[in-house]
């Protein structure tokens, strides 16, 4: 009678290399899937490129599952439902795809928490309600904490806080001077950026904004009335 004992390594073997060949698929497909350069797009050219791009970053999202940057790419795809007034009228389609943006983020975050960009789209979405608005400090804040040196970011954060009353947190404030020096020390052509958020700010924000400036660079914030980035 032969013994079975020989033939126990072959089939772990073999299990183990079905498993592996179905995990190599699993992370090629999606890979093969996902549209190139879905990143956080600010414009509005940009925005509705991304758009275009939601179904293939959607299916690679629900096929990868686990994986927290797929859902973030996925969520991206929305990027044009940012910054629009919560009292904007929309339709059921979009509704549906707003509402689907905002859950991909969430369920990005839930995976990956680490993504300084997911948390600053989360946070300028329409918030929809006064609890939503008053989530905004938090989500800018974990903006901050998951990519404190992102100055890609570092503009639309400043825009972000200084349009809620986020920016009236002591906390915040601290992230958003560091945001400030790190965007003048690049250079005079990026201060507009600076200009820009304070000349969109809430008016009762302006001297707030203004005065974390001057805490970074007293001559910088003699440039925000003038708006000229010299």
């Amino acid at each position: 009678m032969f013994s079975s004992a020989p033939l126990r390594p072959r089939l772990a073997l073999l299990v183990f290399g079905i498993v592996l060949g179905l995990s190599g698929f699993w992370m090629l497909l999606p890979a093969l899937l996902r549209p190139k350069a879905v990143g956080l797009a600010f414009d509005r050219s940009g925005a509705e490129a991304a758009a275009t791009r939601r179904t293939r970053a959607v299916l690679a999202a629900e096929i990868g599952a686990i994986r927290g940057d797929l859902w973030a790419e996925a969520a991206f795809t929305g990027a044009r439902f940012m910054g629009i007034d919560r009292s904007t009228s929309l339709d059921r389609t979009n509704f549906r795809q707003l509402a689907r943006a905002r859950a991909n983020a969430e369920t990005a975050l839930a995976l990956a928490p680490i993504n300084g960009a997911a948390w600053l789209f989360l946070a300028n979405l329409p918030a929809g309600s006064q609890d939503g608005e008053e989530r905004v400090g938090t989500l800018l804040e974990m903006s901050y904490f998951t990519a404190p040196s992102a100055l890609d970011l570092a503009p639309w954060r400043l825009e972000r806080a200084a349009t809620s009353s986020a920016l009236a947190d002591k906390d915040l404030q601290a992230f958003i001077k560091s945001d400030i020096r790190g965007i003048l020390d690049r250079g005079p052509e990026y201060r507009q950026a600076i200009i820009a958020a304070y000349r969109n700010a809430w008016p009762q924000n302006q001297p707030i904004f203004e005065s974390l400036v001057a805490d970074a660079d007293p001559a910088a914030a003699q440039l925000l009335r003038s708006g000229q980035p010299k």
